[in-house]
């Protein structure tokens, strides 16, 4: 249904690559003008060159979620370029593993200033321009990991937790102007699972191909999730389609969380 954002913006972090870079080209697809947001500069401007030459309805900015300035200011980017924000799709996202142990305080704060705070930024700023939408949407990228405890993830877990009671409290607050939901990905086929399976296998010293296969034994469905997978259900939430839909954490797992 390309018409389902014809003539919307929308805003997506985390654009250069892995879920967030899917999630922009789907709703490209679909017709939005899409804000493509990375701290990596030149990276998103390549995904947005390559998704859109002529630049018409996309647009490139560096910005650090962690920092308020530039949060504030890719809103205002946004809105100068296209004239409003209909949605917010937060993808950008950091991971590092380590034993409780171990886990220092850099680790901790640089995952929860990225995962949730960012988030937190970033649906603050935007928030003028979504209300002034008359419908605007935000969904925000979660994880299973923030509905249960993982072995040397303690600081992703909390962020992703955060992540997602921080959209249940702002669904509340901003009904029935703004909806504010998320998703939950499982075991996804991305860098940032590449990182986390060499670590794992560097400790272990199980060869990673051993490891990937011991993993998606847990999955149900019996295969890892594709960025798109998640893109796909990002896309739904974000569309009028969901238009009931706030305030919720819908879990893309291939069945490995059923709650």
């Amino acid at each position: 249904m390309p018409e389902r954002f014809e003539g919307r913006t929308v805003i997506v972090t985390g654009a250069a690559r892995g879920m967030g870079q899917a999630v922009a080209a789907h709703l490209h697809a679909e017709g939005a003008a899409v804000v493509m947001l990375d701290v990596q500069a030149d990276a998103v401007e390549a995904a947005a060159a390559a998704l859109d030459p002529e630049g018409a309805r996309t647009l490139a900015c560096r910005c650090d979620v962690t920092s308020a300035a530039d949060a504030d200011a890719a809103a205002a980017a946004a809105v100068e370029r296209f004239g409003g924000v209909d949605c917010l799709v937060n993808c950008a996202g950091v991971l590092s593993l380590a034993p409780f142990g171990e886990l220092t305080e850099e680790q901790w704060d640089t995952t929860m200033d990225v995962n949730a705070k960012g988030v937190f930024l970033m649906m603050r700023a935007a928030l003028p321009a979504l209300r002034a939408s008359g419908s605007g949407s935000i969904v925000n990228v979660a994880s299973q990991s923030g509905k249960r405890g993982e072995e040397l993830l303690a600081h992703y877990c909390a962020s992703k937790a955060a992540v997602i009671l921080l959209t249940r409290a702002a669904a509340l607050e901003l009904a029935p102007g703004v909806r504010v939901n998320s998703v939950c990905p499982g075991y996804v086929d991305t860098a940032m699972q590449d990182q986390a399976a060499a670590y794992v296998a560097e400790q272990t010293g199980t060869p990673v191909p051993e490891l990937m296969r011991e993993w998606v034994k847990e999955v149900p469905m019996g295969r890892f999730q594709q960025a798109d997978d998640v893109a796909k259900l990002v896309v739904f939430l974000a569309s009028d389609d969901a238009s009931e839909i706030t305030g919720e954490d819908v879990n893309i797992t291939g069945g490995l969380m059923m709650f």
